[in-house]
């Protein structure tokens, strides 16, 4: 028998009282999105150094995902966050590009997986002062959570796979693996059909933990 389709949250925890759910909407991304996107976020973004999305362009990451998939035979799904700000707004806070249908980089479990190919989340202080935005809302998680639904409801089981980009430096691991992701040390072999050196940077869950996890979060369906 089939499982149940999970839907995306619609709150999440904000940043600064985590008591508090912030209510949020989650779209499929647009050229307009990511035009927007690159207009109000990317100057200040490419100022902090820290950040590992510092320098992408969506509105050029957009169309390249998609095309550079559709050549693998695979496709993307690109996703926007949306929060409500002070002024009852809703204003887009998080942005991702998913690749459907990745080999699963775990060997010991050859399936597929849902790749995290890019996954960027708006300033908090940038929100706070120019978008009048007093309660950011918390979203490494959630992000993950609507890469393990897209995962669950494409039948494979919540499995999820990703690449902590370098510039992230230490922190972005530490991100990760408080969300409760497993690393692949360096030394692990990726599936045949993967071309990719394994730099010790990559993450994924397994069928338990994503399972966990998305349990955690169906009150907030």
């Amino acid at each position: 028998m089939s499982q149940p389709t999970r839907d995306f949250v619609t709150s999440a925890p904000c940043k600064t009282n985590r008591s508090i759910r912030v209510p949020i909407v989650i779209t499929d991304m647009n050229a307009g999105d990511a035009l927007w996107w690159d207009v109000r976020f990317g100057p200040h973004h490419s100022l902090m150094p820290t950040r590992a999305d510092r320098f992408w362009l969506w509105a050029t990451l957009l169309p390249f995902a998609h095309f550079v998939q559709l050549a693998q035979r695979r496709f993307c799904r690109p996703l926007v966050i949306w929060a409500e700000a002070d002024n009852g707004r809703m204003l887009r806070v998080g942005m991702s590009i998913m690749i459907e249908r990745y080999p699963h980089l775990d060997i010991s479990d050859p399936n597929e997986a849902q790749f995290v190919w890019f996954m960027s989340v708006a300033d908090d202080r940038m929100l706070t002062d120019h978008f009048q935005m007093s309660k950011p809302p918390s979203l490494a998680r959630i992000h993950l959570d609507a890469a393990m639904v897209l995962s669950a409801n494409a039948g494979q089981e919540g499995r999820v796979d990703l690449h902590a980009a370098r510039a992230g430096g230490e922190d972005l691991l530490s991100v990760y693996l408080k969300c409760g992701l497993f690393n692949l040390p360096a030394r692990a072999s990726f599936p045949p059909s993967v071309r990719r050196r394994n730099d010790g940077r990559f993450f994924h869950t397994d069928t338990q933990s994503a399972a966990t996890s998305m349990q955690i979060h169906d009150p907030y369906r």
